[in-house]
């Protein structure tokens, strides 16, 4: 078992970024972030920071937030993070590209008929899928309905395009991405990407 950051560190020959303190039974992820006074918002701005000196150019500009398993608080990492960004004034774009277990939808209240998947098929473009967030400088584009062959999609020239267009339009692109184990789909999202940030 995982005990330490420093256990983490040792196991995968990874730099360890922060630590997000465990909420209570009552409490939310969004209510903790709200308080931005809590130590859970508190970690999550310490992690910005981190990120901002990972390497020599700041934070990679298309960074995938993927995790081992579901459940360890990828999703909340990946929306918190474009919250802070957005924050400092970047314009920041949030992608669910989590084509088989999609969230961020709900978490902001959006119509999920049309998105990432549709814009991977053909069926759409960006302009039709992306929803501005009444935060100044964040958008997010769900993933859309849920397609048969998800790793197939993402793996697609299409994905390509998406990502280097997004990258002229905003300044930060943040991808939900599946858990790793079991899936081609994240170590496709993050070969595509400038960084990837593992949530344990």
């Amino acid at each position: 078992p995982v005990f330490t950051p420093e256990d983490v560190e040792k196991r995968l020959r990874l730099v360890h970024l922060g630590v997000v303190p465990k909420l209570g039974k009552d409490e939310t992820p969004a209510q903790a972030a709200l308080d931005l006074r809590s130590g859970f918002a508190e970690a999550y701005r310490s992690l910005r920071t981190s990120l901002q000196f990972s390497t020599e150019s700041g934070v990679p500009i298309t960074l995938v937030v993927t995790s081992t398993v579901p459940g360890e608080g990828k999703t909340t990492t990946a929306k918190v993070l474009a919250r802070n960004f957005a924050l400092l004034g970047k314009r920041v774009l949030l992608i669910d590209a989590d084509l088989r277990n999609p969230s961020l939808h709900r978490a902001f209240d959006l119509d999920n008929s049309i998105g990432l998947s549709n814009c991977l098929s053909g069926a759409a473009k960006p302009g039709q899928c992306i929803h501005r967030i009444e935060q100044a400088g964040l958008s997010v584009l769900p993933s859309g309905p849920l397609p048969p062959n998800p790793a197939e999609l993402l793996a697609g020239p299409r994905m390509v395009s998406l990502l280097a267009q997004a990258s002229e339009r905003f300044d930060q692109i943040i991808i939900d991405a599946p858990p790793v184990l079991g899936l081609a789909d994240a170590p496709i999202l993050g070969n595509l990407a400038k960084g990837t940030l593992l949530v344990v």
